[in-house]
């Protein structure tokens, strides 16, 4: 049984391989502003525009992050990315804010649909964590 796992582990991960994902973005929107994260092989760029200061931080990507991320999409079907409901509508009445992922390969670029900022589709909840591990990086 462990056999089984860890095969379609490596099988999921050279799928997203064959992809060739060249980046992956997290943008979270409010009536103050728009944050945007994106994480590429080579770089991590954080950046905020709206009401009061703009900031933009930029650095290398740690290869842990990258594999972290790449892991976290193993069970995501990018093709169908946009059809995965949110669990929640906060992001309707701005309750919360509007978060979305964008991921980049060298064709194409998938989108997944709108969830209330933290909170997206289950499948996609391990991207999400990853992603705020490399924010909360930033931050400190």
């Amino acid at each position: 049984m462990k056999n089984l796992l860890f095969l379609f582990i490596a099988v999921a991960l050279i799928s997203c391989k064959d992809l060739d994902i060249t980046k992956v973005s997290y943008s979270s929107t409010t009536m103050m502003g728009r944050t945007v994260l994106s994480v590429s092989p080579d770089s991590v760029v954080f950046t905020f525009n709206g009401r009061g200061e703009p900031t933009y931080y930029a650095r290398e990507t740690k290869s842990s992050e990258w594999e972290g991320i790449m892991k976290s999409l193993a069970e995501v079907d990018l093709k169908k990315m946009a059809e995965l409901e949110a669990p929640s509508n906060k992001r309707m009445t701005d309750a919360a804010p509007f978060g979305q992922f964008l991921i980049s390969t060298k064709d194409t670029t998938y989108e997944s649909a709108g969830f209330d900022g933290k909170n997206p589709n289950e499948v996609l909840m391990p991207v999400m964590q990853e992603m705020l591990k490399i924010q909360e990086s930033i931050k400190k």
